[in-house]
């Protein structure tokens, strides 16, 4: 029954999520080399429409004397075509949009500030949407859900979601079976009554972000909830940590399947029911591990992440810098006997969590859509005490007062309207030692 919602709901939208998890359960299974091929043929579609309806990528392939027709029997000669950064995204936004009419009516805006504090506001289309949302269910039946069986998440809700995303999240929920809490806010009353929904409904799966994951199975040990079992756990958006593994293993007495997304770019990879690595998603992404000379790493040897989306058509990522660090595995073999290459991860995101004066929890990332406005280059949200947030940002040209506002107001909805933020506007934000920049920092011990 709640597939046939599910198909009635993408009959009248025109969605395809459901046609494209059925489709990815099939190609999961093919052979390395059919694997390869649906990929290329994918890349030079999408090539060939960036260079038609793409007035940024007409103009680059035109410089550099590019043919998306080489694709097909030279793959590498996709290195021909300059890096995409985020820098070249925000200066060259509208000449990066689509100029198909048809595409441009399905496109919605999203903001983000990625691992490293530099917002990135970008477009996606229908076609985006669907293939992500089927790759990261691709990815739950990994850990052994099947569509229609409970689960749970713990995901990010916006403070200000409009009624009509409301409902729309609503009927998902009931049709894939998934009850959720907040992840922006945590707090004793909505662990418990969470906790509840788990024990009474037993859902195979509970996915979210590691730090929050890692909360919640504090709480259960807290409260002595022992008869809490899972099939497994699903971590993402952060890097989880052995230590965080092995507490959530233990707690749940399950595996923790991690998974490497990204907002802008979508599923990338999974780790599958064995941990030997992370699956790359090539239906959908065309990866790249480059070293600081802009050449291809060895299997083994860490590089930049390069990416190409092959999906998103309304506002094409090609050679994309994801600023993450990570390697091609030496051994690209697993016991499950998907033949999707495997990567490692060498360096990813991290991101703190807040703590407020009443004892709720506050995931980090909740500041992130804020600072995806004009006028923002970069910024840090920084949790001095529980009293007093810093705020810094990097301004770039003028930043309106009502948008401090806006960033002002959430912040207090979240962390309560007694806490103090602080606006600071420095010329720079200075990174960690590892190159990478926290955007969320907590200073606030256990």
């Amino acid at each position: 029954m709640r597939r046939q919602v599910l198909k009635a709901y993408q009959l009248i939208t025109g969605r395809h999520f459901l046609n494209h998890l059925d489709e990815l359960n099939r190609t999961q299974w093919w052979k390395r080399d059919r694997l390869l091929a649906l990929q290329c043929d994918k890349l030079h579609r999408l090539l060939v429409y960036a260079h038609q309806y793409v007035p940024y990528y007409r103009r680059i392939f035109d410089q550099v004397a590019f043919q998306p027709d080489d694709v097909l029997t030279t793959p590498a000669s996709l290195s021909k075509l300059p890096l995409m950064t985020k820098a070249i995204i925000a200066e060259n936004f509208d000449d990066l949009l689509t100029t198909e009419s048809q595409r441009r009516v399905c496109m919605s805006r999203r903001s983000t500030g990625g691992s490293t504090g530099h917002p990135l506001v970008f477009i996606v289309d229908s076609d985006f949407r669907d293939y992500f949302t089927a790759d990261v269910h691709r990815h739950l039946t990994w850990g052994g859900w099947q569509f229609g069986q409970p689960h749970a998440y713990i995901g990010g809700t916006s403070f200000e979601a409009t009624t009509r995303q409301s409902l729309r999240t609503r009927l998902m929920d009931w049709t894939l079976n998934r009850f959720t809490t907040n992840a922006y806010v945590l707090t004793e009353q909505s662990m418990h009554t969470f906790v509840g929904r788990i024990r009474r409904r037993r859902p195979r799966l509970i996915y979210g972000y590691a730090s929050t994951l890692c909360a919640l199975a504090k709480f259960i040990r807290r409260h002595g909830f022992d008869d809490i079992r899972l099939e497994s756990v699903s971590s993402s958006a952060e890097v989880l940590y052995p230590q965080q593994r092995q507490f959530i293993e233990e707690t749940f007495g399950c595996k923790v399947l991690d998974r490497y997304a990204s907002l802008e770019l979508g599923a990338l990879a999974s780790q599958c029911e064995f941990q030997t690595g992370f699956h790359v998603s090539v239906e959908n992404v065309y990866v790249e591990i480059l070293d600081g000379d802009g050449r291809p790493t060895l299997p083994g040897r860490s590089g930049n992440i390069v990416v190409t989306n092959l999906n998103n058509y309304g506002m094409p990522f090609i050679r994309y810098c994801i600023e993450d660090i990570g390697a091609w595995s030496v051994d690209d073999s697993c016991p499950c006997g998907r033949a999707l290459p495997m990567l490692d991860l060498m360096q990813g995101r991290r991101i703190d969590m807040f703590k407020t004066r009443d004892g709720r929890i506050v995931w980090g990332g909740f500041v992130s859509p804020l600072f995806g406005m004009e006028g923002v280059k970069q910024f840090q949200v920084v949790q001095k005490t529980l009293g007093l947030i810093i705020v810094r940002i990097v301004r770039e040209d003028r930043l309106e007062q009502a948008r401090l506002d806006t960033i002002l107001r959430t912040i207090k909805v979240a962390m309560g309207d007694d806490v103090e933020v602080r606006f600071e506007f420095p010329d720079e934000i200075p990174v960690l030692d590892s190159g990478k920049h926290r955007y969320a920092i907590s200073e606030i011990d256990e």
